[in-house]
């Protein structure tokens, strides 16, 4: 059957497969040489299908494994499970996806794939600080999670985009609503951090029991083999103030202090990034949602970053939003003053808009010396939680750097 369709160079490459070898030189090509790859291009975990996440507080109990082998905290609004990590691969390239549509739930909500320690609902129960879970603790071994990708829900895209009446509100300038929405984000710089297995989390801010439906993959894609080994990355995560559990409390100090502690580093972090990611919130019209806050963040005194983070491109996904609100603005078009369509989901809002991703900043710092550092966040322009104007910032932050190389 074979001799149909192998010539000499495809005969090769089989015998080459069967027997074990891992490069060939490929004929006309001299001096050139193809990995020939023993494991497959490219693993994958297959963490969610048709995954329904919803506030549930009647019918799920919090830290116990479902019939799905994930476990849930805070009435369903956040799903555990932990995942072996595809083997045989050296650095490979990663891409966490995630595909998304609404249940039922109509609004935009704030939500993160999270990588997390195995103990880390257990930690923050036996933490009896102020704001548990938010900072990295080395006394008791705690770490904040990672997040892998930080998204906020759009208004309905799916559940809404086919209800009767949905067109009444689509622009002219969408040819239709999108039916889910996908985010993907490259991670591959955590791979050192995986080991052999992986807790993952799933957050989304939700207070409605219809929810959302998830599918979430991680695809691990082998690299061609580099000459030169490339150094181990080193991960610390530093601060993560979204509250994920049912015991912490939302952190709503950035309008009073700024964000202030120490950590200790083992060795000296060589070609040291800052991996820093902020959203606003407060959805009243004058709220952090909707104001721009300036961000200073300081290191051992010296300032590495000031700026705000600002969205002014929401427009651009209204074919997500079907269930957002719409009223008109007056504006003036050819000297005449007309009423436009505008949609909630259009504003611009601080670092986010509804359908989006949100991509770490980083900042590369360098070597950073072995011992006692000082982190500062400050947000000085923060508005204060209250009952009726609920605002608040959800920061996160971690370090990577390049460890000691094998000699």
């Amino acid at each position: 059957m074979f001799q149909v369709f192998l010539n000499n160079q495809a005969s090769s490459i089989l015998l080459a497969a069967i027997i074990g070898l891992t490069s060939l030189t490929i004929p006309g090509c001299q001096s050139k040489t193809a990995n020939i790859p023993i494991i497959p291009t490219t693993q994958a975990i297959e963490a969610m299908t048709d995954f329904k996440l919803a506030f549930m507080p009647t019918s799920i109990n919090d830290s116990l494994r479902q019939a799905d082998g994930w476990s849930r905290q805070d009435a369903g609004r956040l799903a555990m499970k932990s995942f072996e990590v595809p083997s045989g691969l050296d650095h490979p390239k990663i891409i966490v996806s995630l595909r998304l549509r609404s249940a039922g739930d109509p609004w935009d909500k704030s939500g993160a794939v999270l990588l997390m320690s195995n103990n880390w609902s257990e930690a923050i129960l036996a933490d009896s600080s102020n704001n548990p879970g938010i900072l990295l603790d080395a006394a008791s071994g705690f770490n904040p999670p990672i997040e892998l990708l930080r998204f906020i829900t759009p208004f309905g895209v799916g559940h809404y985009s086919q209800k009767i009446g949905a067109d009444e509100y689509r622009p002219v300038y969408i040819p239709k609503w999108e039916n889910e929405v996908l985010w993907q984000n490259d991670v591959s710089h955590l791979w050192d951090s995986m080991k052999d297995s992986i807790t993952l989390g799933v957050f989304i801010d939700t207070w409605s029991g219809e929810g959302f439906e998830i599918n979430l993959g991680l695809e691990f894609i082998a690299q061609a083999e580099l000459r030169n080994p490339q150094p181990v990355r080193e991960v610390l995560s530093l601060v993560n103030t979204t509250k994920l559990h049912s015991e912490q409390h939302p952190f709503d100090d950035f309008a009073t202090r700024p964000l202030d502690f120490a950590f200790q580093l083992p060795v000296t972090a060589r070609n040291a990034t800052l991996h820093y990611i902020a959203t606003g919130h407060g959805g009243h019209s004058a709220g952090d949602e909707f104001v721009r806050c300036e961000h200073i963040l300081t290191l051992d005194n010296d300032t590495i970053a000031q700026f705000t983070p600002w969205r002014d491109d929401c427009a651009s996904f209204r074919r997500f939003n079907p269930s957002s609100g719409v009223w008109t603005e007056r504006t003036y078009w050819r000297g005449d003053s007309i009423d436009e369509r505008i949609a909630s989901s259009d504003y611009s809002r601080s670092g986010w808009c509804p359908g989006s991703d949100v991509p770490a900043l980083e900042l590369k710092l360098g070597n950073l010396e072995e011992g006692e550092h000082q982190f500062t966040i400050d947000i000085p322009t923060a508005q204060p939680y209250t009952d009726s104007e609920m605002n608040f910032w959800n920061v996160a932050a971690y370090l990577t750097w390049d460890g000691p190389q094998e000699l």
